[in-house]
């Protein structure tokens, strides 16, 4: 866990230093920085608005399209509008159900957002019993309880667990087949449990415009279309 270290200067003594655990100062929290924005476009309004509709209505947000349309970094840009820490973990084949039982337990636990990237490429056997660990926690949620009952399917000690309410779950996917291997179709219990969301093609010129008033440039509209372009032809 970070440490922070605190000074501080008594009269009546000599100078002390005071190492502190920062997780005593994590309310409030402490200032990190100015951190990168994430351009907001059509497409971004489009998907911070079902998120948070299937927030309200106590279900997961789902983002699925094709590779580099800002899946991921719209979870991660409306994480950081709410405050919330997300936590984004690349999903293979090779993540098993007790895997995915401890980090269920450590997001309720710590009251983050857990974004499994590319979802679908989780076995089967996982994904069938990955479904009832989220409806659980999403009920729980759902009801403002204090504790969330997880059965023993990850072979876990812990049965009911400490539930914070700014917990939530949400999935990327990328398209089953065209290009994709390695890449299963989600049972019918799970896609209930996730409000989708289509992210198909990002706004590349308005995106190239944004950052480059932002950077400074006075012709950003104008230069955007043509480094647009420009990278259209060189594929």
């Amino acid at each position: 866990m970070p440490l922070c270290l605190h000074f501080y200067f008594y009269p009546s003594f000599s100078f002390s230093c005071t190492l502190y655990n920062l997780f005593l100062y994590l309310n409030p929290p402490l200032y990190q920085g100015n951190a990168a924005k994430l351009v907001h476009t059509p497409l971004t309004d489009k998907c911070y608005l079902t998120l948070t509709q299937a927030m309200k209505m106590g279900l997961g947000g789902n983002p699925y399209g094709p590779a580099g349309t800002g899946k991921t970094e719209s979870v991660k840009a409306l994480g950081g509008l709410f405050g919330r820490q997300v936590l984004v973990f690349n999903c293979d084949e090779g993540i098993d159900v007790k895997s995915m039982g401890r980090i269920f337990v450590g997001l309720v636990k710590c009251g983050a957002w857990g974004c499994f990237d590319e979802f679908n490429r989780l076995e089967e056997a996982v994904l069938s019993a990955v479904s009832m660990q989220i409806q659980a926690i999403q009920a729980s949620l759902k009801h403002n309880k204090k504790n969330c009952e997880l059965e023993k399917t990850f072979d876990i000690f812990i049965s009911q667990v400490e539930l914070d309410p700014n917990s939530g779950v949400f999935i990327t996917l990328n398209p089953a087949g065209k290009g994709y291997g390695g890449r299963q179709k989600l049972p019918d219990n799970l896609k209930q449990l996730f409000r989708p969301v289509a992210m198909s093609r990002p706004d590349n010129e308005l995106i190239a415009e944004v950052i480059l008033y932002s950077e400074g440039f006075k012709n950003g509209e104008v230069l955007g279309r043509k480094l647009v372009a420009v990278f259209n032809l060189a594929r």
